[in-house]
C-alpha cells in the first residue's frame, strides 16, 4: 500500500524542505511508494484527504496544528474500515501530540518509528460540526497560537507565543458561561475555560489536569476558572506551573459529552486553531483513529 506525504514548507522554521530528500530517499531505498501532497493556499486539506485519503494505508502529516487539524478532519469524514493510519512529525512549534506519541524531531529517528508501525487507536472529539485531537480553550490568552504573525512564530518560536500573550493581559474577560452535562447544570462566572485529552497542552505538561489522560479514555477534561476578580487570571500562570493542579474555587469535569452556552462574541481555540464562536456542544468518539507511537508511550498514554 502507498503512503502519502503531506507537508507544509511554512510550518515552524521550515526545516521540512531539507528533511524531504531524506524522506524521499528513505522510501525509495525500501521501494516502498510515497506520493507527495504541498499545502498552499489552494489546496482545501480536509477536501483533499476526504477524497484521497483511504487509498492509503499511512498518511505522514508533516506541519504544524493547522495541518494536523486539517488531515484529521479529513479523514474523519472517511469510512471508518477505510482510514488510514496517521504518523505526526513534529515540524510545528509545540508539536504537543507528537511528543505525547514519542515522535522525535529528528527524521532518521522518526521514519524509524514509522517502520515499527507501533500503530493505537485514539479518540477523536467533535466539536459543534468539526473534529480536534487534544485541546479546546476560550477565554484569557486563547487567542495567541491563531492571532501570532506566522513569520514572527518561524522566527521566534516558543517566545513569539510569550510575546504575544501580553495582548491580553489587560484585556478583561468576563465570560457567563452555561454548561450542560448529561447530569448536571453549572452556571459559572469564567475567564478562561479549557478542555483536553493527554498530558500536554501548549507545551506544558498537565499531568494533574485529571482522569482523561488517556487517549483512548473516552473521556475529555474540561476546566472552568472562576471568575472572582480582576485579578482571577493569574490562576492560570498557576495551573500551568503546577501541572494543571485543580484549584478548589474552579469547576473540573471528565465527561464523555458536555455543552457550552456563552455569548457568541468568544471564539473558541480548536487543536490550536481558530474555531467556532459563542456555544459549543463536544462529544468524543472513543478510538477512531489509528495514530503511530513509539513503543514506550504505549503504556502511557493508551
Amino acid at each position: 500500500m502507498k503512503t502519502l506525504l503531506i507537508f507544509n514548507r511554512k510550518s515552524g522554521k521550515g526545516k521540512i524542505k531539507k528533511d524531504l530528500y531524506y524522506i524521499k530517499d528513505f522510501f525509495a531505498s525500501k521501494n516502498k511508494v510515497l506520493d507527495l501532497l504541498e499545502l498552499t493556499s489552494e489546496v482545501d486539506i480536509v477536501k483533499e484527504v476526504e477524497i484521497i485519503g483511504a487509498s492509503y494505508e499511512t498518511i505522514i502529516i508533516s506541519g504544524g496544528d493547522g495541518t494536523i487539524h486539517g488531515v484529521v478532519n479529513g479523514v474523519m469524514k472517511i469510512n471508518k474500515e477505510l482510514r488510514p493510519k496517521l504518523l505526526f512529525l513534529p515540524y510545528g512549534t509545540t508539536n504537543d501530540m507528537a511528543h505525547m506519541l514519542g515522535i522525535s524531531k529528528n527524521i532518521k529517528k522518526s521514519l524509524k518509528t514509522y517502520e515499527e508501525n507501533v500503530c493505537r487507536m485514539m479518540d477523536v472529539h467533535l466539536a459543534n460540526d468539526e473534529y480536534f485531537i487534544y485541546a479546546a480553550a476560550v477565554g484569557k490568552f486563547s487567542r495567541v497560537s491563531y492571532e501570532i504573525d506566522r513569520r514572527t512564530l518561524r522566527y521566534l518560536g516558543h517566545f513569539g507565543y510569550f510575546l504575544n500573550v501580553f495582548k491580553d493581559v489587560f484585556v478583561p474577560f468576563k465570560i457567563d458561561a452555561k454548561i450542560i452535562t448529561k447530569d448536571e447544570t453549572y452556571e459559572k462566572k469564567t475567564f478562561f475555560m479549557i478542555m483536553g485529552a493527554g498530558d500536554r497542552i501548549a507545551g506544558f505538561r498537565l499531568t494533574k489536569f485529571g482522569k482523561a489522560t488517556k487517549l483512548n479514555s473516552g473521556l475529555v477534561g474540561f476546566r472552568v476558572f472562576n471568575r472572582r476578580h480582576f485579578l482571577s487570571w493569574i490562576k492560570i500562570g498557576w495551573f500551568y506551573l503546577f501541572k494543571g493542579k485543580h484549584f478548589k474555587s474552579d469547576l473540573h469535569l471528565d465527561t464523555d459529552e458536555v455543552k457550552v452556552e456563552i455569548d457568541d462574541k468568544y471564539v473558541w481555540n480548536i487543536d490550536g486553531e481558530k474555531g467556532p464562536k459563542g456555544s459549543l456542544t463536544v462529544k468524543v468518539f472513543k478510538e477512531e483513529i489509528c495514530i503511530i507511537v513509539k513503543k514506550e508511550k504505549t503504556q502511557i498514554y493508551f
